[in-house]
């Protein structure tokens, strides 16, 4: 039997606090299987699999955060354009997410998964996106990332600690040999992109540090 945190009512800016499961879509209920499915992920253990596995798994997590974020229309452009995430970072997650994500589709949407090797390469070519993840391998470069994006509908998502307390919006971690996540819903709102409550309620919730904007 799967056993889930019971809700706390609490969030804090630097400390984290879990909250239960609800599964609520816009006005009304997701299907059972689809929010299953991310509360399924929260059970698995990284450590009982191979690395490919825990990998793998990561990037399972990372299209069920694409499937629970909302984006402002003119942010998808036509029905037609696929949903691009670009990947920073060239490690092992990278070429996870590529093979875990690419010609997926979400919202009726291709998935397209563009790695870049930094930062910089980044900068300079992949800023055409609707969601963005931060490797281990790029994630001091988040200060100027998250400048870069200022104000812009690209969904961050990374593995780093105090990732979301400094601004990020969706962030994995282990805890007690699972993998869980942090949710910044305020970071997502001042880009303009919402997450879902069904995504909410299976997180912790972290705010950003002050001072940080």
């Amino acid at each position: 039997m799967l056993h889930f945190p019971q809700p706390t009512g609490r969030t804090r800016s630097c400390h984290r606090s879990r909250i239960g499961v609800l599964s609520v879509h816009r006005a009304g209920m997701l299907p059972r299987g689809v929010a299953a499915v991310l509360a399924l992920l929260l059970c698995l253990s990284p450590a009982a699999a191979g690395a490919q596995q825990a990998e793998a798994l990561r990037a399972a997590f990372v299209l069920n955060f694409l499937k629970f974020a909302e984006w402002p229309a003119a942010a998808l452009g036509e029905a037609s354009s696929p949903l691009v995430v670009a990947v920073v970072g060239e490690d092992l997650q990278a070429g996870a997410l590529e093979k875990g994500l690419e010609g997926k589709e979400i919202q009726g949407r291709k998935l397209v998964v563009r790695v870049y090797r930094d930062a910089a390469q980044w900068s300079h070519e992949g800023k055409a996106c609707q969601a963005l993840y931060l490797t281990p391998a790029a994630h001091e470069s988040w200060p100027a990332v998250r400048a870069d994006l200022a104000g812009k509908p690209v969904l961050t998502i990374s593995e780093a600690p105090g990732f979301c307390a400094r601004g990020g919006m969706l962030n994995l971690y282990q805890e007690d040999q699972r993998i869980r996540f942090e949710a910044n819903p305020p970071a997502a709102e001042k880009a303009g992109l919402k997450l879902r409550s069904t995504l909410l309620t299976l997180a912790t919730i972290v705010k950003t540090e002050g001072g940080l904007q």
